[in-house]
């Protein structure tokens, strides 16, 4: 009697299981079609993720959407690393058992890592953001090591992966806020880039970080696919420049009349500015009232080296050769920056609030020009000076200043 019941018992439980599967099976296709078609989410190079077999995804983390922009440009369903801290309201709950996560806890390190190494090994596409928090900056942050284990004891090949044209959604940190700012769209919509596979064999955080950027590069190098030089440039480096936490979106920023740079920055002045529907004021003479931010080389370094010191503070983008010697003044946030023939390589920007619970992030560094943008890459040839490749670049690329190289949190950094 007992046997019976116990199969009747299994029977209805059988049967929940496969209605839920179905149910979630159905709500996941419509939901991710809906995501697809509101946000424009375009893949590039999906041909990329192996057909079958086990595979770990290490993209950049941008918004709180990032898993469903990924799951909607994938060709195979995807099950992300989640910590249960997160999981405590039921309506995240509910969406996590559709979508398969992979739930994890902080505290336990090993554990997580076996519950990795297992779905791997049952053939499944899994996502892990190496980051482990998202952006306050639009840059990469500096990479967790806990993917490295993973791969040495899995054995399955990875996917650098990166998310371009989230930064500016509600989702993200743009605006330096979550969720409270009105809505824009993002011209061109999201492009997810798979990158060239690497192996599981001696992958480490510097490899990761290379094959991630060169995905941004992909990334961006699509976005514009049908532009014509030398317009072609001019946006992609305008783009780049509207990636990150710097000059903001729909706000002015001055320069001065007699400043080189007004005419060489090309991707500010016009790019950034008509993509992004930024204010370019030229002025004949410097003069801090209003507190917004100016942009300028050596030119305008010595004219507000020399003007008397004001009640109201601004900032200073220095793109001039002597960016990297200290600015002492007491009104003025000096953030040294990088152009190599007329493009913007690197960018210093304010340091971002510390948020709860996360590492803390930078946006400027002591002898650095700032964060390296979304959508270049840093090739060190077994002779001469290194490179800095991309879509805004010649296929030659540019060569970088002697003796700089990048550090593990994405600073552009002069030895």
């Amino acid at each position: 009697m007992r046997m019976k019941d116990e199969a009747t018992d299994a029977k209805p439980s059988r049967w929940r299981h496969v209605a839920f599967t179905l149910m979630a099976g159905t709500i996941r296709v419509v939901f991710l079609i809906g995501i697809r078609l509101v946000y424009s989410v375009r893949a590039v190079h999906a041909e990329r993720v192996p057909a079958c077999g086990g595979v770990l995804l290490l993209p950049n983390h941008v918004t709180f959407a990032d898993a469903f922009f990924l799951s909607a440009a994938c060709p195979r369903p995807v099950r992300f690393v989640m910590d249960e801290a997160f999981i405590a309201s039921p309506v995240i709950r509910w969406f996590t058992g559709i979508f398969g996560t992979v739930n994890i806890r902080r505290e336990q390190p090993l554990e997580a890592i076996r519950e990795v190494i297992k779905a791997l090994k049952k053939g499944e596409v899994v996502c892990l953001f190496p980051e482990g928090q998202l952006t306050r900056t639009g840059t990469l942050c500096t990479l967790q090591r806990g993917f490295e284990l993973i791969a040495s004891k899995a054995g399955h090949p990875l996917i650098p992966v990166w998310s371009d044209g989230s930064w500016g959604s509600i989702f993200s940190y743009e605006r330096n806020r979550y969720f409270k700012k009105i809505p824009r769209r993002n011209a061109g919509g999201i492009r997810i880039a798979f990158g060239q596979t690497l192996a599981a064999k001696g992958v480490d955080a510097r490899s990761v970080r290379d094959g991630i950027m060169a995905a941004s590069a992909e990334a961006i190098a699509q976005r514009f696919a049908r532009q014509k030089f030398p317009q072609r440039r001019t946006s992609i480096n305008g783009h780049q420049i509207g990636m990150i936490n710097a000059l903001q979106r729909r706000r002015s920023f001055h320069m001065l009349k007699g400043d080189p740079f007004v005419d060489e920055l090309a991707g500010l002045t016009r790019g950034f500015a008509k993509l992004f529907r930024a204010k370019v004021r030229i002025h004949d003479q410097f003069d801090p009232h209003d507190g917004t931010p100016w942009v300028g080389s050596d030119f305008l370094r010595e004219k507000i080296f020399s003007a008397p010191t004001s009640s109201q503070a601004f900032a200073f983008y220095d793109f001039g050769t002597q960016a990297l010697v200290p600015f002492e003044r007491s009104d003025c946030a000096h953030y040294p920056c990088l152009a190599i023939d007329g493009m913007v390589v690197a960018m210093s920007m304010p340091d971002p609030p510390p948020g709860i619970g996360v590492d803390p992030q930078h946006g400027c560094r002591a002898n650095s020009w700032g964060k390296l943008l979304p959508g270049w890459k840093i090739s060190i040839p077994p002779s001469g000076a290194p490179r800095i490749l991309g879509p805004a670049a010649d296929a030659d690329g540019l060569t970088l200043p002697h003796g700089c190289h990048l550090d593990d949190e994405g600073f552009l950094i002069h030895a």
